[in-house]
């Protein structure tokens, strides 16, 4: 992202990395356990979707490349696209990808460009945070105003399509004689 240092791991990051290397059996905190239970009942509802494998820590095999990658299919989004949302060129977001080095700022900004939002869930399931993109980029409002930017741009193209459509549908309408 603009203004962040190329080796800079972010908070996120670390503790994935840390974590990941230990099954849930060896981490004593019983929120861990219950978000993995967690975990497991999503799948078994959703399917399989690019999630972490926290029962086996197998964090190599879903990576945050994965996820991103599901993000952009689910919205037909393509390479090109999310690029511009970061901000940078289409080979160095190839290149993220290839390294997975993609930060908790990089997957906000793939879920806003996607049309996801990101949100947090209490294992027990009795309180829900939604991490709201605006306020996620206060502190960094060169790529709040990209972003939106983007993001209305892509809704006045998508309406602007869905006028055409109307216009071309009114006119085969009247061009072979039917009606509503």
């Amino acid at each position: 992202m603009a203004g962040v240092k190329k080796n800079t791991q972010s908070s996120i990051d670390r503790v994935l990395r840390e974590v990941g290397e230990k099954k849930v059996s060896d981490i004593s905190s019983d929120a861990v356990k219950r978000g993995a239970q967690y975990v497991d009942r999503f799948l078994a509802v959703y399917g399989d979707i690019p999630m972490v494998d926290l029962v086996n820590g197998l964090w190599e095999k879903r990576k945050k490349s994965n996820l991103i990658k599901w993000l952009m299919m689910q919205a037909n989004l393509c390479m090109d696209r999310l690029a511009e949302y970061f901000g940078c060129t289409k080979q160095y977001l190839n290149n993220k990808f290839n390294r997975d080095s993609f930060s908790f700022e990089d997957i906000m900004v793939s879920a806003y460009a996607c049309d996801f939002t990101i949100a947090l869930l209490a294992n027990d399931g009795s309180k829900k945070y939604r991490v709201d993109a605006e306020s996620f980029f206060d502190k960094d409002p060169e790529t709040w105003s990209r972003i939106s930017r983007l993001k209305a741009m892509s809704t006045e193209s998508k309406r602007a399509e869905y006028e055409q459509k109307k216009a071309e549908l009114e006119r085969m309408k009247q061009e072979y004689g039917f009606d509503d």
